[in-house]
């Protein structure tokens, strides 16, 4: 098994080469605005954006716990 390597900085500024997906995982009430997510919103609007609209068609967009978003 590959031991965990914790590394420091900026989240949303990953420091490697190629493309990135930065990963976040909440609860399913459809809420942002804290921890997180507002260092995402203060980089790109778009995250937070398609996230309230997904959380507003609640289980009929498939917003429930265990579905994945790509934004």
């Amino acid at each position: 098994m590959t031991p965990i390597r914790y590394i420091t900085g900026d989240a949303t500024d990953p420091q490697t080469a190629g493309l990135k997906i930065i990963a976040h995982c909440c609860n399913d009430l459809g809420r942002w605005g804290k921890g997180f997510v507002l260092a995402v919103s203060a980089r790109w609007p778009e995250p937070e954006i398609d996230f309230k609209a997904w959380a507003k068609l609640g289980t009929a967009g498939v917003f429930m716990l265990g579905a994945v978003r790509f934004v």
